[in-house]
């Protein structure tokens, strides 16, 4: 499974965030906000950097995510490809290639920093060192660092307006930077539940990692 892949499928370790008692200010701050979010689906624009800040590729297109752990990935542009997670499994469609790959779902934050959006708060401060960003008045911006430096990024970051998740950003160890800017986000919302399973079309490989 590719990069992004791992990345998003991370990023739903935020969508489940539990209760406890913090005793961080800047992990508090990032509970409240992601206690709030049931649900959240919108559109998204997907840019990847090298190191020296150079544009790689683009990609577009539009998401749901559900608590626990469920996650809908669509990229339309340039070409499309579907990520799905029901929260025991997790797809990639590829449907130029005409292949499938199927993974169990896991919640090492190190692995899938997206499980972040599915994630107990306290397992996110075992996991992670969180800040968040004071000089920057016109958002909330908290940056997590993994304590165990053996994973797959260096740091994660949320970015919040308004109470709404409008970006998040992830740098990996080579020091590549993939962001993501979510529009027209909506939060708590019935989403259908169908959507969080995926059923491989006749005829496509499928492959199993």
């Amino acid at each position: 499974m590719n990069f992004f892949s791992r990345i998003f499928a991370g990023l739903l370790l935020v969508l489940s965030v539990a209760t406890y008692a913090a005793d961080d200010q800047a992990a508090a701050q990032l509970r409240k906000q992601l206690d709030a979010m049931n649900t959240l689906q919108g559109d998204f624009v997907q840019t990847t950097y090298d190191k020296s800040g150079v544009e790689q590729e683009a990609s577009s297109g539009n998401f749901m995510l559900m608590r626990p752990g469920k996650f809908y990935w669509k990229t339309l542009e340039p070409m499309q490809q579907l990520l799905v997670s029901n929260n025991k499994t997790i797809w990639l469609y590829d449907p130029d290639l005409e292949t499938v790959n199927e993974r169990a779902f896991t919640d090492d934050l190190r692995e899938t920093p997206a499980l972040l959006l599915s994630s107990d708060i306290a397992q996110l401060r075992k996991s992670f060192t969180v800040t968040r960003d004071e000089k920057d008045t016109s958002a909330e911006k908290y940056t997590l660092t993994p304590k165990v430096t053996e994973g797959m990024f260096q740091h994660l970051t949320l970015v919040f307006k308004a109470n709404q998740l409008t970006e998040f950003a992830i740098q990996d160890s080579l020091g590549q930077l993939t962001r993501c800017v979510l529009t027209n986000v909506q939060r708590n919302k019935t989403l259908p539940e169908e959507k969080f399973f995926f059923i491989p079309p006749e005829g496509v490989e499928i492959l199993k990692d």
